[in-house]
């Protein structure tokens, strides 16, 4: 699971570096999907709900973090 954390954690970062908050509600809606397949598939590691609402979480609070590095990055330039 801390593994899964950090892999949504730096596309959040990644996500909220370059683009805007409709990338944001794309990215959830694949990890959804992903999430789905990823059971559907019987693989290893059975992502419940409250698995995907941490996951979730973790990339709108990453996503955020993103912006403020945009906008600072963009300041720093001026």
């Amino acid at each position: 699971m801390l593994i899964s954390v950090v892999a949504v954690s730096a596309v959040g970062v990644m996500l909220g570096v370059r683009f805007k908050a409709p990338a944001l509600i794309a990215a959830t809606g694949l990890l959804l999907i992903g999430s789905f397949v990823w059971n559907s598939l019987g693989l290893p590691g059975y992502v419940t709900v409250a698995k995907f609402l941490i996951l979730a979480f973790a990339l709108a609070c990453a996503y955020i973090v993103g912006l403020f590095l945009s906008v600072h990055r963009r300041r720093d330039e001026r």
